[in-house]
């Protein structure tokens, strides 16, 4: 009879051991789950933060440019209040503009000297402003402009509680500073020729109020000839997320691509590699 209970017991036991394994397995893989989808927001993020740069500038060069070499319509009224020097792009109640992409809403560019001056501070805030049912808001400072060693212009671009909204609530909100050198299209008229390396660290917080360090370990490459053809503007380099969960420290790669102009990235974790295909 003892020994009877000593088996029950022990089946007991080990029944107990693997529903408790099976429930540690199960939220695991929630958490993974989770925190996966957040890498997809953050790189989301990123395209609609880089959206809002590449418009901002746009609109302030259509100022600057006369009869009519614009190759591009912006679906957007540009103004310039020129005594308190900033210049308001309205997309109004929302438009299908540059990249086939929907906007509405204003963006306000404060400038420190005269429109058209490639090498003055900019800030750029938002009112409203959404692209692709994304909402935009905080602070982009374009600070430190010059021209690099290369030749070419850069920027120090400061994100103060940059935030994207997600149509089903979800948000990210960056800060920190990511340096932006433009290689190529720089003032020739044409916006599907534009292309930057982007490099830098920056800090983010998801919707849950978990936080994260997005830094690039290889140069991004954002080619907006990719995004005229409706796809992502980045094409290449690599971005670690390093989120700390708990006492542990973990770990995501995303990965841009090759070059090739697609919506695809690449996401590498603890317990696998996987690609997303992101609508933008």
């Amino acid at each position: 009879m003892n020994f009877l209970k000593s088996t029950y017991g022990a089946m007991m036991l080990v029944g107990l051991l693997a529903v408790s394994c099976n429930r540690d397995e199960d939220m695991q893989q929630g958490t993974d789950t989770e925190e996966e989808q957040a890498v997809e927001t953050s790189s989301e993020g990123d395209d609609s933060a880089d959206d809002a740069l590449e418009m901002a500038y746009q609109g302030e060069h259509q100022l600057t440019v006369s009869g009519g070499r614009v190759k591009y319509n912006m679906c957007a009224t540009v103004t310039n209040d020129k005594e308190h020097h900033i210049i308001t792009i309205d997309f109004g109640d929302g438009c299908v503009g540059p990249y086939g992409r929907e906007r509405k809403g204003k963006i306000l560019i404060a400038y420190s000297s005269e429109v058209g001056d490639s090498l003055a501070n900019r800030i750029i805030t938002f009112e409203n402003f959404f692209v692709n049912n994304k909402g935009v808001t905080g602070t982009i400072e374009l600070r430190d402009v010059s021209i690099n060693a290369d030749d070419n212009l850069q920027s120090t671009n400061r994100l103060k509680d940059l935030t994207i909204t997600f149509p089903n609530g979800q948000k990210v909100v960056y800060n920190g500073s990511r340096t932006r050198e433009w290689l190529a299209g720089a003032g020739d008229d044409d916006p599907t020729n534009n292309k930057y390396k982007i490099t830098g660290t920056v800090t983010g917080e998801s919707t849950t109020g978990r936080s994260f360090t997005q830094e690039i370990v290889e140069p991004i490459i954002s080619d907006w000839s990719c995004a005229a053809q409706g796809n992502f503007a980045r094409v290449s380099g690599v971005v670690e997320l390093t989120k700390l969960n708990g006492y542990s420290v973990r770990k995501r790669t995303v990965y841009y691509g090759d070059g090739v102009c697609d919506n695809v990235i690449t996401i590498t974790t603890f317990r696998r590699t996987y690609s997303v295909t992101i609508g933008s």
